[in-house]
């Protein structure tokens, strides 16, 4: 945890162990129940998260432990998280830790927040593939968000999603009627957990002639992965394998080492890399496939980016050079390589 540490020392007082879920003056608040893998003591601990919401700014996020009954985390601000983060079975992270929330506290946050975190399970028949970019940016337009998403080969290749968002199943009604007939399906979630069932649909990535694409945290949350892959399938590029996980930190650390030393920014790209979750492509072309795709990104410098390269990735999704929107392979030779380790290390 390296300077973070002392940022989790209990606090001398011990606050309330039910923090409520109300108006708070400045402030709205909403409680959840996390969890948190110690891994060097090889425990699951248990955490209250008291969520502050301002009229006006970034959250603010307090935890209370709830074995010791003290305070684990003063309320502190936190502008890379939004309450959309915190869904049941989701995962987030404060200060490196990565938290899975597994409850609501209180009666009154899954009342105010249920129809926010409740999703909608969709799979694309094979003739949609072409036109599956389009279909998310409709959605991201709309307000909402990919929970979940796996492409698989079911006939052809489809995208089994799960869709959050507010007021999730009238804006997905509204744009299913703009679609055509038959075009996309809506399931429930029993039938979506049987495409993530790797034994049933193995893992669609050829390994060969192949460069990586990751749509990282922010440009996920933000809305970015329709634009993405309808650029990338509009370019030529083929799309053989998609999936979207949450990288822990010793995988995002192992995954961005050569950046280390490299880049002034690589403590924040680490950061930044498992902050939430990621969308990783493969993208393959039988020749230049790392070079064609580096160009639809742009530079990795966000600024010369939207100098040189306005229409690219990272002049329109980068925010700064640690979260520049997308990663991609830099040289062909490391293409099967990074494939191999997100689709055939991680997503096992």
């Amino acid at each position: 945890l390296g300077s973070q540490v002392g940022r989790f020392r209990p606090a001398r007082r011990a606050p309330s162990l039910n923090p409520p879920s109300l108006a708070m003056g400045d402030a709205t608040a909403f409680g959840f129940t996390v969890e948190w893998h110690d891994k060097q003591a090889d425990l699951i601990r248990e955490y209250q998260v008291t969520v502050f919401q301002p009229s006006k700014g970034s959250l603010e996020v307090a935890m209370f432990d709830v074995k010791t009954a003290r305070s684990f985390l003063k309320r502190s601000e936190m502008p890379n998280l939004q309450l959309r983060d915190f869904r049941i079975g989701g995962v987030v992270t404060i200060h490196s830790r990565q938290l899975k929330v597994v409850g609501y506290k209180d009666a009154r946050t899954e009342q105010a927040l249920g129809v926010h975190h409740s999703g909608v399970c969709v799979l694309t028949v094979p003739s949609m593939f072409m036109q599956v970019g389009q279909l998310m940016e409709r959605m991201e337009t709309a307000g909402l968000r990919l929970a979940r998403m796996r492409l698989v080969n079911c006939g052809g290749p489809v995208f089994a999603m799960q869709i959050s968002g507010d007021n999730v199943e009238n804006k997905w009604r509204s744009i299913q009627a703009s679609l055509e007939p038959g075009c996309v399906q809506q399931i429930d979630n029993s039938e979506l957990e049987s495409y993530f069932d790797r034994s049933r649909f193995p893992c669609t990535a050829a390994f060969d002639n192949c460069s990586l694409c990751v749509v990282r945290p922010h440009a996920v949350r933000e809305g970015g992965v329709g634009l993405v892959l309808k650029e990338i399938m509009a370019s030529g590029l083929e799309v053989s394998a998609a999936e979207m996980l949450h990288l822990d930190r010793a995988h995002a650390m192992e995954f961005l080492e050569v950046y280390k030393g490299v880049l002034p920014c690589y403590a924040d790209l680490v950061d930044g890399f498992c902050a939430g979750p990621l969308v990783a492509l493969e993208v393959r072309s039988q020749t230049g496939v790392c070079e064609k795709l580096r160009d639809l990104c742009g530079p990795h410098d966000v600024d010369m980016a939207r100098y040189l390269r306005p229409q690219s990735f990272r002049a329109k999704l980068g925010k700064d050079n640690a979260q520049n929107g997308v990663h991609s392979t830099d040289l062909e030779d490391d293409g099967e390589r990074e494939v191999s380790y997100i689709f055939n290390t991680l997503c096992t």
